[in-house]
């Protein structure tokens, strides 16, 4: 069994699998209904059907999901009110979500986007009922469109002078589309045709890179920080939900071509633009490829996301103080010593989650399970949660001296994303085809579904990646014939092996791929999947060689406290694990002892991601 090298798997595009053009089937609402669209190869479960067990992301999630179903709805909507002369009870929320006259682009940043993440706590909180079931969340949903909905007027005063229109409204149609899908809000997509109509006059005639609107006359540099090429994926979704055809045409009409074009034809055009918005905007090239069946949308996000890939750090997190460099310059390994900004931590995993789920879903490659893998563990199981004033976590820092410390300003971006990104764990684990199931996370977790008339339920049982191991139990109302695909990932050693009901299969186990498991599954059924984790070391990048990261399996290892002076590759391939049961190792070297820790168990400690080795 081969284990391909990561540096081999970024040199890789991943190739689209075939799709089928079939006519889709639509909400009742609108004036018209979607002609085409491209099917995927695997779909999504329902979030209903993937039950999180108790662990950390768990954890995360109830987090998420109490904090936001208890905050003020007056305050949520308050800058609304304000901004449309209504009458506005209720505290100020704080940070960049206040509506004020104070916001300062080179000091100042409260009152910097009033209101801007209301959509993404309305959609993070639909997302969680869907999850859930819970009526108060349900009601609360309700009761923040029917509240926004009264601040909804047709000549758009809330954005007169407001500095990132495309920014907020984008945010607000993803909550108001959700509203609707996941927690049958009855006016939701009214409402949401009604806040369209109110933006429009405040949007340009197309999307604008960030230096095309510098190029154009505007009062202030933020101003110039728009993001109107993110706007395709909502409107596409917009389109799709409820078959009206006027958000296609809007989606078409914000398609940035000069940021797609150039990507589909391989060219890299990542270097000094806004890191997050731009991986966000591939999945605006990933619904322009669904619905408009345009395959250069396809290769547009498969190959920038292999352009990210080849400037990522080994955590999977990429853009030093939120920008992509220029490759082959060493520049990554230089922001060591210049940033503590070194990944947008909530905002890029939410990105990363979404280009690699559609990515999956349209190819059944495996690798892009590894991305998402890698940046789970890596970074956003590592974010602190967000307290009850908006205090959040932001940027996850790979300096030489890192620290977690919370944003200083409340109510930030990632604020917004952090539920967004919680409440999708459940659907990131698992996908399905009619042939059967792909295990894409190991997670502790529960499926369930439907096989040919079939009832199915998979409990995985797991303490990975701590552990090295996870279990698949299945309960089936009577015997089905389906095929169960895990994903074995391409860092898997080659002792990587698969048991079924206490026997071991003997598949070829391939490293970077799904394994594929066709048989009559019956009640009672188990699959064992045991990995072999090899240590290795991941340069920062080709031209910093001697800045390496310990990686074990998918988890980098921080090195906290005292940092031995002289440190060679044999020493941190000869760490050991402190305990079987612990997350610390433990590397010896002739100047000191080293600890690593991955990141998801640093608190307040220093710590250190590449280590200088010599030799």
């Amino acid at each position: 069994m081969k284990t391909p090298s990561r540096r081999r798997f970024l040199q890789l595009t991943a190739a689209a699998a075939g799709a089928t053009l079939v006519q889709r089937s639509m909400l009742a609402w609108g004036d018209t209904v979607p002609a085409v669209a491209v099917t995927p190869s695997l779909s999504l479960f329902e979030y209903s059907q993937v039950e999180l067990h108790e662990g950390p992301l768990r954890t995360q999630f109830d987090h998420n999901h109490n904090l936001f179903l208890h905050l003020d709805e007056d305050a949520l909507l308050k800058p609304f009110r304000q901004r449309e002369g209504m009458p506005a009870p209720g505290p100020d929320m704080g940070g960049w979500y206040d509506n004020g006259t104070d916001f300062n682009p080179a000091d100042n940043f409260h009152s910097f986007i009033p209101g801007h993440s209301f959509g993404q706590y309305l959609s993070g909180l639909a997302r969680a009922y869907a999850v859930t079931g819970s009526k108060p969340t349900q009601e609360k949903i309700h009761r923040l469109v029917r509240g926004f909905a009264e601040t909804v007027k047709p000549e758009g005063k809330f954005y007169a002078g407001y500095h990132l229109p495309a920014y907020t409204y984008d945010k607000t149609s993803c909550g108001l589309i959700d509203a609707h899908q996941f927690a049958q809000d009855p006016d939701a997509l009214n409402v949401h045709w009604n806040a369209t109509q109110a933006v429009l006059p405040y949007l340009p005639e197309k999307a604008l890179s960030r230096a095309a609107q510098r190029a154009r006359p505007h009062q202030i540099v933020a101003d110039t920080w728009d993001e109107t090429y993110t706007l395709p994926e909502n409107l596409f979704l917009a389109y799709r939900r409820s078959g009206k055809s006027a958000y296609r045409d809007l989606a078409v009409r914000f398609i940035e071509e000069d940021y797609f074009g150039p990507l589909a034809e391989g060219q890299n055009v990542l270097p000094g633009e806004h890191a997050y918005s731009h991986v966000n905007a591939l999945s605006s090239a990933a619904q322009s490829y669904l619905v408009l069946g345009q395959e250069k949308y396809l290769r547009a996000a498969t190959n920038g996301l292999r352009m990210v890939h080849e400037q990522s750090f080994a955590t999977g997190g990429w853009g030093p103080d939120e920008a992509f460099v220029v490759p082959g310059q060493g520049l990554l390994g230089a922001s060591l010593g210049t940033t503590h900004s070194s990944f947008e931590t909530c905002c890029g995993a939410y990105g990363q989650f979404k280009i690699t789920r559609y990515l999956l879903q349209i190819t059944k490659d495996s690798r892009y399970g590894d991305s998402m893998e890698r940046v789970l563990y890596n970074t956003i199981a590592g974010a602190t949660p967000i307290l009850e004033d908006g205090t959040t976590f932001y940027y996850a820092d790979y300096s030489d001296v890192g620290k977690k410390v919370h944003y200083r300003d409340k109510w930030p971006c990632c604020s917004g994303t952090f539920p967004q990104l919680t409440a999708d764990y459940g659907i990131s684990c698992y996908f399905k085809n009619q042939d059967g199931i792909y295990v894409n996370l190991f997670v502790p977790s529960r499926v369930s579904w439907s096989q040919s008339n079939t009832r199915c339920t998979m409990t995985q049982t797991t303490g990975y990646p701590a552990a090295n191991a996870t279990q698949l139990d299945f309960a089936l109302t009577h015997p089905e014939s389906f095929t169960v695909n895990v994903r074995i990932p391409g860092w898997a050693g080659p002792k990587t092996s698969i048991s079924l009901n206490g026997a071991r299969i003997q598949q070829e186990v391939t490293p970077g791929q799904f394994l594929a498991l066709q048989r009559t599954w019956k009640d009672g059924d188990r699959l064992e999947v045991e990995f072999e984790l090899p240590l290795r070391l991941e340069a920062v990048d080709n031209e910093n060689e001697n800045r390496v990261a310990l990686m074990h399996g998918p988890i980098a290892l921080f090195g906290v406290g005292q940092i031995p002076s002289r440190i060679t590759r044999k020493d941190l391939l000869a760490a050991t694990r402190v305990s079987p049961s612990g997350s610390d190792w433990t590397v010896r070297t002739e100047s000191g002892t080293l600890t690593l820790r991955p990141f998801a168990s640093i608190m307040s400690e220093n710590y250190r991601l590449y280590q200088t080795v010599v030799g």
